[in-house]
C-alpha cells in the first residue's frame, strides 16, 4: 500500500508542478474522447494546486505510518486532514468549473487522415 501511495504521490507532484505554469490542454470526456474540457491558465493552475494538496495528503499518512503510531489518529490530525481532503476537492472541482467544455480542436473519427485536402 505505501508502495502505491508513493507512486500516486510521485505522479501528483510531477503533474500539479507541471500544471502550476498554467499550459492550456484539452481533458477528454470518457464516453465521447471528441467532447471535454478545455483547461488552460487559472483552470489549470487550481488543478495542480489540487494535484499538490492531494500530495500532501499522501505524506502525512506515510509520516504517521512512519512513525509507527498505532490506533486512531489525534483529533487535531483527523481536522488537519479533513480540511485538506475538502481543499482538494474544491480546488479539483473550481478548475473543472472554470474549464471551457466543448469539442476537441484536435479530434478525428478513426482511419480520417490529418489534412482533408
Amino acid at each position: 500500500m505505501r508502495t502505491f501511495i508513493a507512486f500516486t504521490m510521485t505522479l501528483c507532484l510531477l503533474g500539479g508542478a507541471w500544471l502550476l505554469r498554467g499550459p492550456a490542454f484539452f481533458w477528454p470526456d470518457r464516453f465521447d474522447p471528441s467532447q471535454g474540457v478545455f483547461l488552460d491558465g487559472l483552470s489549470a493552475q487550481l488543478l495542480g494546486a489540487g494535484l499538490l494538496t492531494i500530495a500532501t495528503l499522501g505524506a502525512m499518512v506515510i509520516a504517521r505510518a512512519a512513525r509507527g503510531v498505532r490506533g486512531a489518529a489525534t483529533r487535531g490530525w483527523q481536522v488537519r486532514y479533513f480540511l485538506l481532503i475538502l481543499i482538494a476537492l474544491g480546488l479539483v472541482s473550481a478548475a473543472f468549473s472554470l474549464g471551457e467544455r466543448g469539442p476537441n480542436p484536435d479530434w478525428r473519427p478513426p482511419g480520417a487522415t490529418a489534412d482533408p485536402m
